[in-house]
């Protein structure tokens, strides 16, 4: 009796080690940059004067940058949705 329960204590302590060490799951979708966030934040006629913008390459009318909640510091947001819409104004 004494030797099984101590096996079936050492399969229990084997497959709780094997769980714990495995991979947490990755996200269904991946994370957005914040400047991606902002992007999908925007309606759909403001997507649309972004695209115009980013198309026209104008300096005069440049693409307006919407203020967004981030950690990045103003430079760093503005290329970062400088990207997204470079992303997503491309024809594939």
């Amino acid at each position: 009796m004494r030797r099984v329960s101590i096996a079936a204590l050492a399969l229990s302590l084997t497959a709780l080690l094997a769980g714990c060490s495995q991979e947490e799951p990755k996200p269904l979708h991946p994370t957005r940059s914040p400047g991606e966030a902002a992007w999908y934040e925007s309606t759909k006629k403001q997507q649309q004067e972004y695209c115009a913008a980013y198309r026209a390459h104008d300096p005069q009318h440049p693409i307006h940058v919407p203020s967004f909640a981030s950690a990045m510091s103003e430079d760093e947001f503005a290329d970062d949705f400088y990207n997204a819409v470079k992303k997503k104004c491309t024809p594939a």
